[in-house]
């Protein structure tokens, strides 16, 4: 917000280039030189990121991690090839309805979105698309429980673990792999049967991290 207030950012694109405000933040109220580093240093991580995700961040209503895994894979991991998607072709893969297609098209051929677009394309860099097939969750049950955070629905959460190769269980049992539950402390029948037969329970973030990262 100091940023925005000060001039320093006028769109997400100009996050890259506050090296130009270096002097104005560092003698900054409450940073210096080492909260400027650390700053840049963050920054620059972000610059290596999965096409799905940075979709997902977009914050495009109803697009979440899963749909725009959807997505990436129809249109071959290619940003270009996403901008310039359609609304009657998006409305045919499977997962994918009517609202959320129109929803997606619309952003993308809005003129100031496709600018900013192509402003952020210029920084950053996508990782390869994952190899065809790939099947890292085959012979894994997961149960899910309680709200989410990064998908839009429980079943949106199932349908991308059966596509790649895991099942989703209504219970827990001695063949669970893990309760996903943002509530890890949940006194839930569910958590407390987790709890009993020594199955991990992880937060949404944890199951991101160890089972889809990109």
């Amino acid at each position: 917000e100091k940023f925005i207030a000060k001039g320093f950012i006028h769109d997400f694109s100009d996050i890259y280039h506050l090296e130009r405000y270096r002097n104005e933040i560092v003698s900054m109220e409450g940073f210096g030189e080492k909260s400027y580093v650390n700053l840049m240093e963050s920054i620059n991580k972000t610059r290596n990121c999965a096409l799905p995700s940075f979709i997902n961040a977009l914050g495009i209503a109803n697009v979440g991690l899963a749909t725009s895994k959807l997505l990436c894979k129809f249109y071959g991991y290619s940003l270009e090839k996403l901008m310039d998607s359609e609304a009657m072709q998006v409305s045919q893969i499977e997962g994918i309805g009517d609202v959320i297609a129109g929803g997606f098209c619309n952003y993308m051929q809005d003129e100031k979105n496709r600018d900013l677009l192509q402003k952020l394309a210029k920084e950053l860099t996508f990782d390869e698309a994952p190899p065809m097939g790939a099947q890292p969750l085959e012979g894994k049950t997961f149960v899910v429980t309680g709200s989410l955070i990064h998908y839009a629905s429980r079943n949106d959460l199932k349908a991308e673990i059966e596509a790649l190769g895991g099942k989703v269980a209504g219970s827990v049992s001695k063949n669970t792999e893990c309760l996903i539950n943002n509530d890890t402390e949940s006194s839930s029948s569910k958590n407390k049967k987790a709890k009993e037969l020594g199955i991990p329970i992880l937060s949404e973030d944890e199951f991101l991290e160890k089972y889809m990262k990109e």
